[in-house]
């Protein structure tokens, strides 16, 4: 098991929102794309369905290969941390999610800690 930090940027018209969501404990990368993808409503399981594959660019945006939407966000942490993504139609805003794993020094004191602070969910499988 590994402990994860969840994140989340909120975007409307006017202002946006970031912050830390809660902690996670996963056993992978994997398992908190489900996770979220599940508190997204399936949301980036739609996506998968639909956009296909997406390309890979080197630094001299050359393509290098493929991957599916969920492989894309499992490699870059969620949107959060997409550096290609573009807001548009913000008028009901848009809520994006990120994942970072922590060290896993310590982690039960971490865990109850959060645990007390009701900052922690626990991913099921």
């Amino acid at each position: 098991m590994s402990l994860y930090k969840i994140y989340v940027r909120h975007f409307s018209q006017k202002d946006s929102h970031e912050s830390v969501e809660c902690f996670l404990v996963a056993e992978s990368d994997d398992e908190v794309y489900l996770w979220l993808d599940e508190k997204q409503y399936g949301l980036w399981s739609d996506r998968n369905d639909e956009d296909g594959l997406i390309d890979i660019y080197d630094d001299d945006y050359n393509v290098i290969g493929t991957e599916s939407y969920k492989e894309n966000m499992i490699r870059i942490n969620g949107e959060f941390f997409d550096e290609e993504l573009e807001l548009e139609d913000l008028y009901y805003g848009k809520t994006i999610y990120g994942w970072k794993k922590m060290n896993d020094e310590n982690i039960i004191i971490k865990t109850q800690s959060l645990r007390s602070l009701e900052m922690l969910e626990v991913a099921k499988k």
